[in-house]
């Protein structure tokens, strides 16, 4: 199939990449910055900004799904967010987006004491994020809800579950950058979740 990437220059964007191409499927790798994309066989770079109305619809057109690690800093404005998911919602015909736990539809899934301590940390974003994803579902996308994101190998041992099923816990569940990869491009493949907020749990 064919599969664009949002946010492919992101640590996390890099990863979905990389395992798209490994499982055989052509790229498309969309970069505000195309040199910082090393080129491989199956691999299309698109200069393509989520703040460049057109640029990003005209980079998927073709695609089966796109994948989203779009983030951004607290230097960003937030809104890039909701523009993105917007864009690539009204475009794509399957969406996988990339967001965080305790956010959005999952918010009260860490607790009142670490909800609260995650939207003082994050209130940059945090209305935005709400948006975005509720955007997603509206189209019929997958928003995949993540703990905190590690660089920890990925044993395999990782699955999507409705929001709906998780119960608040003391720690938030964190998440190798390389398993929520492995995942989205898993939804991709065969999608479970359509319409869906989904949380990313690893281990047992």
């Amino acid at each position: 199939m064919k599969i664009a990437v949002l946010g492919a220059t992101g640590q996390t964007g890099r990863l979905i990449v990389a395992l798209a191409l490994d499982r055989g499927h052509e790229v498309i790798a969309l970069a505000r910055r195309p040199d910082q994309i090393a080129a491989r066989p199956n691999l299309r770079v698109v200069r393509a900004d989520v703040a460049e109305p057109g640029s990003v619809p005209a980079a998927v057109r073709g695609a089966d799904a796109v994948l989203s690690g779009l983030g951004i800093t607290k230097k960003q404005d937030p809104g890039i967010l909701i523009d993105g998911a917007l864009q690539i919602a009204s475009a794509a015909p399957r969406v996988v987006w990339l967001t965080s736990l305790g956010m959005g539809a999952t918010e009260g899934a860490l607790g009142s004491v670490n909800g609260a301590m995650l939207k003082r940390v994050l209130r940059h974003e945090w209305n935005a994020k709400s948006v975005a994803g509720q955007a997603i579902r509206n189209a019929g996308g997958t928003t995949v809800h993540a703990g905190p994101l590690t660089g920890r190998p990925y044993d395999g041992r990782g699955r999507l579950i409705p929001a709906d099923e998780f119960r608040p816990r003391l720690l938030p569940p964190t998440a190798p950058r390389a398993g929520i990869a492995a995942l989205m491009v898993a939804e991709a493949e065969s999608p479970g979740f359509a319409d869906t907020d989904t949380i990313a749990l690893f281990g047992r």
